[in-house]
């Protein structure tokens, strides 16, 4: 007794045309995407400490006649914060 086995070899399938030029629009499209998005994350995180900034000098200008060095420190924390520092 004997078999035979067939073996289906596919015909090999051309790339639709454009199919490289769409991809690297995507993917350049993705990376403009992440960029703004990045962008977007680093103004909002300065915009809050600048808030914070600005929040803690309000709360040092409370003590700036009784405790005038307590004040100043309070303001330089506040400038490094602002810098992130």
């Amino acid at each position: 007794m004997s078999s035979t086995i067939t073996v289906q070899s596919p015909i090999k399938v051309a790339a639709p045309r454009g199919a490289k030029l769409a991809a690297a629009l995507a993917v350049g499209f993705v990376r403009w995407l992440e960029a703004q998005s990045r962008a977007r994350a680093e103004r909002r995180l300065q915009a809050t400490r600048l808030a914070e900034a600005a929040e803690l000098r309000l709360y040092a200008a409370r003590f700036a006649r009784h405790d005038p060095r307590f004040t100043s420190d309070l303001l330089a924390a506040a400038d490094r914060h602002e810098r992130a520092e």
